[in-house]
């Protein structure tokens, strides 16, 4: 009887030990518009399963929206933008998208398409600079001990506040601008001759020039485009780690 007494109690410490290990705390970084849509379908499974869930957001935020019912929790931290800036800097990279790339030289569509990213750039280093350099918030985000942040791949950030805080980081992705993440780092097949890049006019129905176009837009993102403005970036890696860091 002794014997099944114990039998029963490590079946019971394991069933304890299983329950908890299936769930963990997960501190998310996110994007706006398409990529929060397509995070948050990830985040609402992970809720389901009882993981606790915290996603970051500015007071400025457009989709992200704190005061909708769900089984997610939001630290609102507060951003350098309010919720107007936000859209009019946003309104105005889609508008120069749509609007202006297409009737441009390749020349022209370059150099255009790279300021509007360093744009892009440039606003989300201040909403990294809004949490990582807000000492009370990094203490709350520590003291709360999470296990791993959830990051977009498409912006910067997210690796460092996983720095910071000694955790690991798992990326989610819903596109990058040219494949380029998607080819090098998930394998994704993307033969320039059937599949139109990321940021372009040209459809899966291409003529044999705009297959030729389509060559030289792979070229110019695989070896001249930037992302983001690495120089700045890497600086400020190295400002916050008290080291050299790449983001």
């Amino acid at each position: 009887m002794r014997f099944e007494k114990w039998v029963s109690a490590l079946l019971l410490l394991q069933l304890c030990c299983f329950s908890c290990g299936s769930c963990g705390k997960v501190l998310v970084w996110p994007m706006e518009y398409s990529h929060w849509i397509n995070m948050k379908t990830i985040l609402d499974e992970l809720a389901q399963r009882d993981h606790e869930i915290t996603v970051l957001t500015s007071t400025g935020s457009i989709l992200i929206d704190p005061t909708n019912v769900s089984l997610l929790n939001f630290e609102i931290y507060p951003g350098p933008f309010t919720k107007e800036d936000f859209l009019t800097i946003s309104a105005k990279m889609i508008e120069e998208y749509i609007y202006e790339l297409p009737s441009l030289s390749p020349w022209e569509y370059a150099t255009k398409m790279q300021a509007i990213f360093f744009e892009y750039s440039k606003a989300t280093k201040q909403l990294c600079e809004s949490v990582v350099l807000n000492k009370k918030l990094m203490k709350t985000l520590k003291k709360a001990k999470y296990d791993v942040v959830v990051s977009d791949a498409f912006a910067p950030c997210g690796e460092l506040i996983a720095q910071v805080l000694g955790i690991p980081i798992v990326y989610t992705l819903r596109f990058t601008t040219g494949n380029t993440y998607e080819k090098y780092c998930g394998g994704l097949p993307s033969p320039p001759s059937y599949v139109p890049v990321v940021f372009t006019e040209l459809t899966d129905k291409m003529t044999f020039m705009e297959r030729v176009k389509n060559i030289l837009y792979f070229l110019y993102f695989d070896f001249w485009f930037q992302n983001f403005d690495v120089k700045d970036w890497n600086q400020f890696y190295s400002d916050v780690l008290g080291k050299p860091g790449v983001p």
